[in-house]
């Protein structure tokens, strides 16, 4: 059951972004994916097989499900949220659109535990609320640093 859910959040997370106006290009789209993704897969690896913090399920399906989760939705759904917001909005409106992307992150991470696909030990989902908070302004930091790049252009 979980697997059905999973991966129509993931099919619903990838439509939306694909029919969206999107507010950045498609180079500082795939920048701010790009270094998300990264960022997410070192701190789940971290997470779960160094410190032993977040057990995943050993079933095949439900790991499928983690990574799903993990590779997928997570970094869609931080893509979608930096995208809703225009370029030059006020910073409370950016802020106020980082907690809400962050708390429907949270809330597929509560679908995670309820069908026991994640275990977790000396964590908590304030835990994770705050992480995503996080992603959110690295993403907002790379699509800084790459707009900064990409405006100084290459001098020779």
């Amino acid at each position: 059951m979980v697997l059905a859910i999973i991966v129509y959040i993931a099919w619903l997370g990838i439509s939306v972004f694909y029919a969206m106006k999107k507010t950045y290009s498609k180079f500082e789209n795939s920048a701010l994916l790009f270094c998300v993704f990264i960022f997410d897969i070192n701190r789940s690896w971290i997470i779960s097989d160094e410190l032993k913090i977040i057990e995943y399920s050993t079933s095949p399906l439900e790991y499928t499900v983690y990574i799903i989760h993990r590779t997928f939705i997570t970094p869609l759904l931080i893509l979608i949220g930096l995208n809703r917001v225009q370029r030059n909005s006020h910073f409370l409106i950016k802020g106020i659109a980082i907690l809400i992307s962050s708390f429907v992150l949270i809330l597929i991470k509560i679908v995670l535990l309820s069908f026991d696909v994640l275990t977790f030990h000396q964590w908590n989902l304030f835990y994770d609320y705050l992480y995503y908070v996080f992603l959110h302004i690295l993403g907002y930091f790379v699509l800084y640093g790459y707009k900064s790049f990409v405006s100084k252009g290459v001098k020779s």
